[in-house]
């Protein structure tokens, strides 16, 4: 097909790469390409324009890029499926586009959510529905959902506890702005690690919140003061991704132990382990440790596993503090959605949510490895990593000899961002930066995105990397 076109590429201002993507981009919008048609390998295509080789890749990779031409391995070059093509005087038309605009997200990849389970679990549970849930009488949940989440939890979390233990509610913002209102009476002092997920910040909008600074093995405990509530996230820490080490573990349940304060930790992803054993929970350690047990409340989200879309997740509570957490829901009016709970029951207690987990968890770590191979062939010249052994993202740092990092990341960032990519940096997950600034890192999630976006979002990060860095 592209043989019979015509391309001409003249000794002017315009760099000859622009002009081929301009004439490229003219060539699909007139339809004189077509989607699916094979483009030349560069070799080829440069001998027959009498340019060097460097000229087409230049052209392919900013083209591939932008969701123009897509890459298929052993295959060769091809025109991919776009809505519409912006041919202009500057060159270089941003195409790339999702739900939010393009970004790493390590959300849900609901194209993988069994629907005909679920479809059935929908039928089952209100082919005759529990008069109680039609009259909204369970106030801490459906008892049915509680047990199943109790049976859950021992199963993936070794934790132990019981169904009366258990408080469903919309989610996690639900969850820490009901914890929020029930522990307001003794609590003073709110504590969050720094860095952390920044909606943390506007659920505890109501309290004084102070930084914990993570360290290489975790935060530590505060010590100025006793009357405090710390939001812990001790198994895999979010955003950095370590583990606390035994001993800052320990300190933790000693000032629980000594009634210092209260702990909710936040297991946020922990269903994603992809190898090695994942850390038992501090409340299950709790346990073994006198009254330390009666200050500590765990925090989980089935939105994570299942889909966003349905806001619900669990506060598994110290038995002496159920009533106290009742209380405050009352009060701020009841969030989770009862007619949901025996829908995700039925789903939970019939098998489909761990058939569904055990998929997901192999979906995710390919796509993990699908990441981790892009960025090994694309960014390794300027960024490094480690291969996360759990979890739904990557941090992808600058490397050591990257001059003038903060002038790059701001360039990066704005780039990518003018061509649809938003990206999500490290420093942007502290509510107060530190001095010395912390290395720039790229929070790159892997799970909600397909493995042809990650690719896309990769190679133009790339191209960018290329001319700033170079």
């Amino acid at each position: 097909m592209i043989a019979s076109l015509s391309f001409s590429l003249e000794s002017n201002e315009t760099p000859r790469y622009q002009q081929l993507q301009q004439q490229l981009l003219e060539a699909i919008e007139q339809g004189r390409l077509a989607v699916g048609d094979k483009l030349p390998s560069s070799r080829t295509f440069a001998r027959s324009l009498g340019v060097s080789r460097s000229v087409v890749i230049q052209t392919y990779e900013q083209l591939i890029a932008e969701g123009v031409l897509r890459s298929e391995p052993k295959r060769g070059i091809f025109v991919a499926p776009v809505e519409r093509i912006s041919v202009s005087a500057e060159p270089a038309a941003t195409l790339v586009e999702s739900s939010r605009k393009g970004g790493f997200d390590s959300g849900v990849d609901v194209s993988q959510f069994p629907s005909k389970e679920w479809a059935a679990s929908m039928r089952r549970a209100w082919l005759s529905p529990d008069p109680n849930v039609l009259m909204g009488s369970y106030r801490a949940g459906l008892p049915a959902l509680r047990q199943a989440i109790v049976a859950y939890l021992y199963a993936l979390r070794g934790l132990s506890c019981l169904p009366e233990q258990v408080v469903i509610t919309a989610g996690s913002r639900d969850a820490m702005a009901l914890l929020a209102h029930a522990l307001q009476s003794c609590c003073r002092h709110w504590f969050l690690e720094e860095p952390t997920y920044p909606p943390l910040h506007a659920s505890l909008a109501n309290v004084a919140v102070q930084p914990l600074a993570v360290q290489s093995d975790g935060a530590l405990p505060p010590t100025q003061v006793s009357d405090w509530a710390a939001v812990l996230t001790p198994n895999r820490q979010y955003p950095l991704g370590i583990s606390y080490s035994s001993p800052v573990r320990e300190q933790w349940l000693d000032a629980l132990q000594a009634g210092q304060g209260f702990i909710i930790e936040d297991d946020y992803d922990n269903e994603f382990l992809y190898q090695g054993r994942a850390s038992v929970p501090l409340m299950q350690l709790a346990q073994h440790r006198g009254s330390a047990q009666e200050r500590i409340f765990y925090v989980g989200s089935l939105s994570k596993v299942l889909f966003r879309g349905l806001r619900m997740g669990f506060i598994i509570a110290p038995l002496s503090q159920v009533d106290r957490l009742l209380s405050s829901q009352q009060a701020l009016g009841v969030s989770a959605s009862l007619p949901m709970q025996p829908v995700v029951a039925d789903f939970m207690t019939n098998g489909s949510f761990y058939r569904h987990l055990n998929r997901m968890r192999r979906h995710y770590r390919e796509k993990r490895d699908a990441l981790l191979a892009l960025l090994s062939q694309h960014l390794e010249p300027w960024f490094e990593w480690d291969k996360p052994s759990g979890g739904m993202h990557v941090i992808a740092y600058f490397k050591s000899h990257i001059r003038q990092p903060e002038q790059v990341w701001r360039q990066l960032d704005q780039a990518c961002a003018e061509q649809g990519l938003a990206l999500s940096w490290l420093h942007q997950h502290y509510h107060s930066l530190p001095e010395p600034l912390p290395r720039p890192g790229l929070l790159l999630g892997f799970t909600g995105p397909s493995t042809e976006q990650l690719d896309q979002w990769v190679r133009l990060i790339a191209l960018h990397a290329k001319k700033i860095m170079l």
